[in-house]
């Protein structure tokens, strides 16, 4: 009977680990594929539901942080789970990501509204804290996993605080908002009867790709597209809008979420690489100490 249920509870933790592992897999697959989804132009929809997966494996990591902090609580073990067995790590990787990132991401989409330009950065960027738990499946020596995982945290937090203003060129984004809402502002300013109002956005239009949509009095003055495609393909974080007297005007910002898209890309492999680099030398470092 004893036998019976100790192999149940060991099958059970096995199933578990592997559980553990596939989200842990599955939520780093979907940080490159939120961006390629970007890149590629997928529709709202697919783009919505690389969001709405994010939001429940960092809701799995929080509430496994939550149940391994609690547990350790019980048996007066705090400090020890959270410093030295990785607690540490387990926080990281789950709290600031669905307090920071995911939630607001999911709340942005029910409620249509978009996180800041310098927030949505800084939060698309905590998404790479999902590596930290990359060392609770790989087999790092048990005491090699401490530096390593210090290391690809600091890089994680020094290119999310710093690395758009660094790959970016500095305030280029506030530059084309600025100058978003300088042609807005001119155009406005321009003729007011609608015939030549119309032949002036028209003409605009033809020089700056970027101009979607143009409304007076809340009536269609000029479209690039048809409605249906700006449901299919515009979130709420893809256009600028701005509005001077009577006119709504609405930017495309997707050559600029393209450009923060490809940055994450390539800092994505720049962690993988520094990942699997830091196992290989453990691994090898192990080879060689062992008799």
């Amino acid at each position: 009977m004893c036998k019976s249920l100790f192999r149940i509870k060991l099958s059970f933790v096995k199933t578990d680990t592997r559980l553990r592992a596939a989200v842990i897999f599955l939520a780093l697959a979907l940080i490159p594929g939120e961006d390629l989804a970007l890149l590629g132009g997928s529709s709202l929809l697919v783009r919505r539901l690389f969001i709405c997966a994010g939001l429940l494996c960092d809701l799995f990591f929080t509430a496994q942080f939550l149940v391994g902090l609690y547990t350790a609580s019980l048996n007066r073990k705090t400090r020890r789970y959270f410093l030295r067995e990785g607690g540490w790590m387990d926080f990281l990787a789950s709290v600031p990501i669905f307090v920071l990132c995911s939630l607001p991401a999911a709340f942005g989409l029910a409620a249509g509204v978009p996180l800041a330009a310098g927030a949505a950065r800084v939060s698309s960027g905590l998404r790479f804290l999902r590596f930290l738990k990359l060392f609770r499946v790989v087999p790092f020596g048990a005491a090699e996993k401490g530096a390593p995982a210090v290391l690809i945290a600091a890089l994680i937090l020094a290119g999310s605080l710093f690395g758009p203003a660094i790959f970016r060129g500095g305030f280029s984004e506030a530059r084309v908002r600025e100058g978003y809402a300088a042609s807005a502002f001119t155009l406005a300013q321009g003729p007011q009867e609608r015939d030549a109002l119309s032949r002036a956005v028209r003409e605009y239009a033809q020089e700056e790709g970027a101009l979607l949509l143009v409304k007076q009095d809340a009536s269609p003055l000029y479209s690039r597209y048809a409605d249906e495609y700006y449901e299919k393909y515009y979130g709420q974080e893809d256009y600028l809008w701005r509005r001077h007297r009577s006119l709504d005007f609405f930017f495309g910002l997707k050559p600029l979420l393209a450009e923060d898209a490809r940055r994450n890309l390539v800092f994505f492999c720049v962690l993988a690489a520094v990942f699997c680099a830091l196992f290989l030398t453990s691994r090898a470092r192990r080879r060689r100490e062992s008799p």
